[in-house]
């Protein structure tokens, strides 16, 4: 039994025997109250209203939109391998798509993640 379940029981059990004793007198609790808020979850209470989501459709379509921006930059700075490994070719590694174009689409992808997350 959990601690604060042992405890609701204990306060259930005090409130009982004051409401049974009649003629006034006090009934020291079984566990001293405490005077700190508890508290209450959506499973325990079936009467409160559903909880709105934080984000609408909108904000996991331009989520969706910068993930798959990131992804495709990714793709763009990876590459393949030259046809001969004895050689060294500077214009494959070190070309336009991977070294600036790549780096420019992951900013924009995490950029529209931001953008997405701070939009309402």
């Amino acid at each position: 039994m959990s601690k604060q379940r042992k405890k609701k029981e204990d306060r259930k059990a005090a409130q009982r025997a004051a409401a049974s004793n009649q003629d006034n007198t006090r009934v020291a609790p079984a566990t001293p109250v405490t005077t700190r808020s508890t508290r209450t979850f959506a499973s325990e209470n079936s009467n409160s209203a559903k909880r709105a989501l934080t984000f609408g459709k909108d904000t996991y379509l331009w989520m969706g939109i910068g993930f798959a921006l990131v992804i495709l930059g990714m793709l763009l700075m990876s590459g393949g391998r030259g046809d001969d490994p004895a050689v060294f070719d500077e214009s494959v590694i070190y070309s336009f798509r991977r070294i600036t174009l790549a780096p420019i689409v992951i900013l924009g992808g995490l950029g529209t993640v931001i953008y997405a997350i701070l939009k309402k």
